[in-house]
């Protein structure tokens, strides 16, 4: 039975966000007992290929092995690595979502998001620009944030994602970027894209991260898996 459903979603017969059938729905179509279907479910949320839910079921994550790393606010990433950080909100506006961006948060075009643009600078100087695009929360009074741990902001106001996935790649920065954080045009500089989930699957938040390549590399623990 885990063969079967890792293979599934290794394939991508089943997609991240999509849920696993019931635990006794599977007991029936594999004919195993519940406690090999728990022990199976337990294995593949080991592998991280799946999250599981008391009372919900289990929903796919990924469809890949990947290495992971905690999911840390950039903040507490910079000051865990000895910077001293001051962070900066350059914007903090509802706008229209462009197509990108709502393709990353599953949502129409020109549907209503929050943007939070924010700098952060450290040891006096600028390291890494962060472009939030958030889906609106009823509830959330964004202009209350002050600028530091957007993570502890949603937290208090329950609405703190549960899990994200990141892309990281290079580019050259365009003018209106490069100045932002004082490089010239066109230089290289890491991007990092997170799109950040509910606990229930759905995105909440897309995240473009640009960093200096001269003030910040990236550090990975990765962990041996048989």
């Amino acid at each position: 039975m885990q063969s079967d459903l890792q293979r599934q979603i290794l394939s991508g017969d089943l997609q991240a966000g999509d849920w696993l059938p019931s635990e006794a729905a599977l007991c029936r179509e594999y004919g195993v007992s519940a406690t090999s279907v728990r022990r199976a479910l337990l294995e593949l949320k080991r592998l991280r290929l799946v999250e599981r839910y008391q009372g919900r079921g289990s929903v796919v994550t990924a469809n890949e092995f990947r290495a992971v790393s905690p999911m840390l606010g950039l903040g507490r990433e910079l000051r865990h690595r000895g910077f001293d950080v001051k962070p900066e909100v350059l914007c903090n506006d509802a706008e229209a979502a462009d197509a990108e961006v709502a393709v990353s948060l599953g949502i129409d075009a020109g549907e209503t998001i929050q943007h939070i643009r924010r700098r952060y600078v450290a040891d006096g100087e600028a390291m890494v620009l962060l472009d939030h695009y958030l889906v609106t929360q009823p509830k959330v009074d964004y202009s209350e944030f002050t600028g530091d741990s957007l993570y502890a902001f949603l937290a208090v106001r329950n609405v703190l994602p549960a899990h994200a996935r990141e892309r990281i790649t290079a580019i050259n920065l365009s003018d209106d970027l490069s100045s932002v954080l004082d490089v010239p045009e066109g230089q290289a500089v890491l991007m990092r894209e997170r799109t950040s989930f509910s606990p229930e699957g759905r995105p909440v938040e897309f995240t473009r991260y640009f960093f200096r390549t001269d003030r910040y590399f990236l550090e990975l623990d990765l962990e041996m898996q048989e």
